[in-house]
């Protein structure tokens, strides 16, 4: 693991040939049969304060180092060793492994060259794992053929990491659990030829980049990181790897440069004179940034680590792994949050949820999700939240059995973005429910029109709103659908902008409720006469449902609407 503020030069070694990976969670057929999660903790020799065993189903103990004659293991400060296994007396479902390693430690290079030194270690490994009641062996040798750490290293290193795995599995034995931390680019370990040897593999996705840059940014932003986790974890499925046999590492500390220090604990990070606190909905990863805008802390929080277990869950990996247990603040403020988020239950079906994350229909979208959010609850369905599509694509798509457009347009989408929502819908991939602007078809914000996508609304184009709002009557023009199911025959929608179209749409959907104009309360004199306000496009493959109304929060206070949510929800994910 990492060694305070050593480690970014290795970081900069181990990510330098990292490049997106198209290889799909979703088509790694491995990744389907997933076993119990886990979260693993490191913790330090070096700290005092003692794991709380219920936030945790491994510990990782940092460190073991290799002797210096080559052929053993030397323990850092056994004593806190002692205590930390004691714990398994209270928590007899605790594992707790020693990792051997880190940066900087050394004498790994010579010891896997040497098969009577290699044998030796192997063997001392399984002696102190039985000394000190131990369930197995954690390597961390960074990195197999780099000396970036200061360490000797050789270009066999590779094919002798390969075999130390074998020879530490022999000696652990079957029941033993044996581990690795990697680089997050997956480089320097022949993965194929070690995963008959190993339990799982944690990923060192942090130290991913230095401020400017996010260190561990879930998702790649141009110009703010140098990669992500996301990519991280492709690059090791690309690399042989199954999902299920992967850990996704989450950082307890942030890194950052003038005013903040270049390595900081979370719960030494506070909001310094000068700087404010910005969340990136793009790399969804938070930072501190100076009165100019730029990143001069990158840092994990809740929002981010929460977000982070949920990935991890929802693409079928084994769960999550930090660096490390002390930085965290006396409320366990993360680790309650990767603890309860890794461990929960993994929902039957996955919604995607497009927002715009804030503006004028932030009050809207944020009362949404929180409607959403306890209906996935009842319903059995995960709800992930993106601000935007810049890194939807086709397999990313797959994981999803509903898209909800919750006040996203319909453009700022990329090509690659657009080829996978069209294919997603045409081919009756996924649901889909579009509320409000996703009928905002036309040129806006300097985006032209997208055309598929007016057709998919019904050949429409936008032309004016109401923008003062208005109360309007929402009459119900067919009842057999399932979506209009159990609503009265009219209700009122309050406050909305009930936009206007070039032409109705009815010629080229089915419409089942329409606005009547008469009712607008204050009246307005913006109308198109036939108002259809919801919709179905039959001609299409995926279930879909358009919803005009989604401008005030009040509106899921109204049962009508969250009535209509829910039935939409309902019907889409049949």
């Amino acid at each position: 693991m990492t060694n305070l503020s050593k480690i970014f030069a290795a970081s900069l070694i181990a990510c330098a040939s990292l490049t997106s990976c198209a290889t799909a969670h979703g088509e790694n057929e491995q990744a389907v049969s997933n076993p119990e999660n886990v979260v693993v903790a490191y913790v330090t020799s070096w700290t005092e304060d003692m794991p709380a065993p219920e936030l945790v189903t491994h510990i990782n103990y940092a460190f073991g180092h290799v002797n210096e004659t080559f052929d053993g293991v030397n323990v850092a400060n056994p004593d806190r060793l002692k205590a930390i296994t004691a714990l398994k007396n209270e928590a007899p479902d605790l594992k707790v492994l020693l990792s051997i390693g880190g940066w900087g430690s050394g004498r790994f290079s010579e010891m896997a060259a040497d098969s009577t030194k290699r044998a030796a270690f192997a063997a001392d490994a399984a002696r102190v794992a039985k000394e000190f009641n131990l369930d197995g062996i954690d390597i961390d040798w960074e990195y197999p053929t780099s000396d970036a750490a200061g360490i000797s290293c050789s270009p066999d290193d590779t094919a002798n990491f390969t075999l130390l795995m074998r020879d530490l599995r022999e000696a652990l034995g079957a029941d033993a659990l044996l581990t690795a931390a990697t680089a997050c680019s997956a480089d320097y370990i022949d993965f194929p030829a070690i995963l008959p040897y190993i339990d799982f593999i944690n990923i060192m996705s942090y130290d991913m980049g230095n401020a400017p840059r996010h260190h561990s940014a879930l998702y790649a932003r141009e110009g703010l990181t140098g990669t992500s986790a996301d990519q991280a974890v492709r690059k090791h499925i690309a690399a042989g790897v199954p999902a299920g046999k992967l850990t996704l590492g989450i950082p307890f500390y942030g890194r950052g440069s003038e005013p903040y220090a270049p390595y900081a604990n979370f719960n030494k990070i506070e909001v310094l004179p000068g700087t404010h606190e910005v969340w990136d909905s793009i790399a969804c990863a938070p930072y501190m940034a100076d009165e100019e805008g730029k990143l001069v802390m990158g840092f994990e929080n809740a929002r981010s680590a929460a977000l982070k277990c949920q990935y991890a869950v929802a693409n079928g990996l084994r769960g999550t792994m930090y660096w490390d247990y002390s930085g965290d603040d006396a409320n366990n403020t993360l680790r309650s949050t990767v603890y309860e988020n890794t461990m929960k239950k993994p929902r039957a079906k996955h919604v995607l949820v497009l927002s715009e994350g804030g503006g004028q229909h932030g009050p809207f979208t944020r009362a949404a999700m929180e409607w959403l959010r306890k209906k996935g609850e009842e319903l059995d369905f995960s709800v992930t939240e993106l601000n935007h599509v810049s890194h939807v694509t086709k397999p990313f798509l797959a994981d999803y059995d509903l898209v909800i457009q919750l006040d996203f347009p319909p453009y700022t989408w990329n090509k690659e973005g657009e080829e996978a929502f069209i294919e997603y819908i045409d081919e009756g991939k996924g649901g889909w429910i579009g509320f409000h602007h996703a009928t905002l078809l036309g040129e806006f914000d300097g985006y032209p029109m997208w055309d598929w996508f007016s057709d998919f609304m019904g050949g429409i184009k936008f032309q004016n709103y109401i923008a003062p709002l208005a109360d309007g009557t929402v009459a119900v023009e067919n009842a057999e659908h399932p979506v209009m199911a159990g609503l009265p025959d009219h209700f009122v929608i309050p406050d909305d902008e009930w936009y206007t179209y070039n032409v109705s749409p009815r010629a080229n959907v089915q419409v089942l409720a329409s606005v009547d104009e008469d009712s607008y309360t204050p009246a307005s004199d913006i109308r198109m006469g036939d108002h259809p306000v919801v919709w179905v496009n039959p001609n299409k493959a995926a279930r879909n449902v358009y919803i005009q109304m989604g401008h005030s929060p009040k509106l899921i206070d109204t049962p009508e609407f969250t009535k209509l949510f829910e039935n939409s929800i309902l019907w889409a994910l049949e």
